[in-house]
């Protein structure tokens, strides 16, 4: 069924418990997700007054609503400042579901992209840096070309074409090793915020009250130098502060600059 909700329309009630003004509404939310709700409405402009009823999601539901159209957004700003030549991918945590993501998002939507955009802003971690480094890191070794033509390139399970990542304050642990180590073996450049120096193992318990959850850190992780990388901030090839004011009006400069990076790398047309 439709609705004929549109915006400044003014919810008066929630199952026939009044909003005042100033009124904190959430309380008449609160516990009733998946569960029928009542709403009483009007239109300012038609004066017109009825109801409908609305079924809520929960925060985590909604959560992964808001994350789709980020991530769709920012898809979409790539394939528009690069005409289409630069493909995108999110990897979102270091698992193997986000591994899966990226890998079917590349060799899919993007296969035929000249390069890509690896976007680990806002991962916590897990342990998958090994697998990106090699996956990032094909290079090719022969052409398959059935009668004269060529129709693909060998790896054909690694990608072997340019990359960028970008990154920020929000990465968290093995999504600080990645990008250190994107950085040591040269594999490409980096755009965003400095990484805070968070790579380390961590082992996590649970107590008998299954709500405390701890994590203990197990194994140091020394990068090309020497060095632990715990407490070693990664600085980005290009620093991009983002802009309030921008962000707001949905611009995404750290993505912006590594189209840029990526162009400047790729053949003139």
């Amino acid at each position: 069924m439709g609705t004929r909700i549109r915006a400044g329309t003014v919810i008066e009630a929630i199952d026939g418990a009044r909003i005042p003004a100033g009124f904190n509404w959430y309380r008449l939310l609160n516990h009733k997700a998946d569960a029928p709700v009542r709403l009483a409405l009007f239109d300012p402009q038609s004066s017109a007054r009825w109801e409908e009823t609305v079924k809520p999601i929960a925060w985590a539901a909604q959560q992964r609503l808001l994350y789709t159209r980020w991530n769709h957004a920012r898809r979409a700003d790539v394939e528009r400042l690069s005409g289409g030549r630069v493909g995108y991918a999110h990897i979102r945590g270091m698992n193997d579901g986000s591994y899966r993501e990226i890998f079917e998002e590349i060799f899919g939507r993007a296969v035929d992209k000249e390069a890509i955009v690896l976007d680990t802003r806002f991962n916590g971690g897990g342990n998958l840096v090994e697998q990106l480094t090699e996956f990032l890191s094909g290079r090719v070794y022969s052409h398959n070309v059935p009668r004269g033509r060529e129709i693909g390139t060998e790896p054909s399970f690694r990608w072997n074409k340019p990359s960028i990542v970008v990154m920020g304050e929000g990465n968290y642990s093995d999504a600080h090793c990645f990008p250190m180590a994107y950085t040591q073996l040269g594999i490409g450049e980096t755009v965003g915020m400095p990484v805070p120096g968070t790579c380390t193992s961590v082992w996590w318990e649970r107590l008998q009250d299954r709500d405390l959850v701890f994590g203990i850190p197990q194994v140091g992780l020394t990068d090309m130098q020497g060095d632990l990388m715990e407490n070693k901030q990664l600085d980005p090839n290009y620093r991009v502060e983002p802009d309030p004011s921008r962000m707001s009006a949905g611009e995404d400069q750290q993505i912006e600059k590594a189209v840029e990076v990526m162009l400047s790398k790729l053949p003139k047309r």
